[in-house]
């Protein structure tokens, strides 16, 4: 059996290397095939062999390049305000837009008691607590700056003196709470925190008599009012008493007993419609037991039980 696998086998290899020189280009195919492969194995040696270091520094020194921590990009520095120059800031905003210097400084100690960083609950911001719509309607880049802060808030107070034909209290009112709620109002908004700033910015300023003038003032009570009237309707629904519905009324008839035994008369309750009111008659329930108890015991049967008599 080997011996015929072997002789197969040969006559089949014989077979095929005659065959090879009719078809060179399959032969060159064969030889070409693994050329590729050949060539990518020998590019990664190649770059093992370049890329690798051959002597020990240069290990230990890739080693701890890739150990090293990574470096931490640098955090931006918040920016240095010169915090002495906010008296000369004030003096100028002041003369710019035509302001006392004393209500400039009494709203900056009230807003922020001179504090650059300030950020309020509402999101107001500086030295004179500019919102971030005023601020930006307005042009201020940097709300923390004194510089642009100041100017920016007397701006705006300028601005509200100016609306208000020169009222402060109005003025400040607006400047706390808002052109819309002072006009809404007509005057000082029943606000409590308004009305303490506007109080305590004129007590500042040496105004007193104003600030009590201010805080003495009633507030009003709230008026609800409906945004959309409601209209009359043109039909009302009127209630009619309806009529009393009809209902049973318990009649006690008296039927005599038919036995021989002597009982109080049974009572049979017979129900008839009426219009009227009810009115019930019942026997008490302590004589109906007395005349229970009362009767004599039934004599004892003469006839068997089961049989006819």
């Amino acid at each position: 059996m080997v011996t015929t696998l072997v002789k197969t086998w040969a006559r089949y290899v014989e077979a095929d290397r005659r065959q090879l020189p009719l078809f060179p280009e399959w032969e060159r195919a064969r030889w070409l095939a693994p050329l590729p492969s050949l060539g990518a194995a020998l590019a990664l040696v190649v770059l093992f062999a370049v890329g690798t270091p051959w002597t020990p520094s240069d290990v230990i020194e890739q080693t701890a390049s890739l150990t090293e921590p990574a470096a931490e990009p640098d955090e931006p520095t918040a920016p240095q305000y010169n915090l002495a120059a906010i008296p000369d800031h004030i003096k100028a905003a002041a003369q710019r837009h035509r302001l006392p210097e004393e209500l400039i400084t009494a709203v900056i100690s009230v807003e922020s008691n001179f504090d650059h960083a300030a950020v309020s609950q509402k999101g107001a911001r500086g030295l004179m607590q500019l919102m971030p719509r005023t601020a930006a309607m307005i042009g201020v880049r940097d709300p923390h700056d004194p510089d642009e802060n100041i100017d920016a808030g007397a701006s705006h107070l300028r601005a509200m003196l100016d609306t208000f034909k020169g009222d402060l209290p109005l003025a400040l009112a607006a400047y706390n709470a808002g052109e819309q709620n002072v006009v809404r109002h007509n005057g000082i908004p029943p606000f409590p925190e308004t009305r303490q700033f506007v109080a305590r910015v004129l007590r500042r300023m040496g105004d007193k008599k104003s600030a009590e003038t201010v805080m003495a003032k009633p507030v009003p009570a709230p008026q609800w009012v409906s945004r959309t009237p409601r209209r009359t309707p043109q039909s009302h629904m009127v209630s009619v008493p309806a009529a009393r519905p009809a209902r049973a009324r318990p009649t006690m008839v008296q039927v005599s007993a038919s036995r021989t035994v002597e009982r109080p008369a049974a009572q049979l309750v017979l129900h008839e419609l009426e219009q009227g009111p009810s009115a019930r008659t019942w026997s008490s329930v302590p004589a109906i037991m007395g005349a229970v108890e009362a009767l004599p015991p039934m004599p004892a049967p003469t006839v068997p039980i089961g049989q006819a008599p």
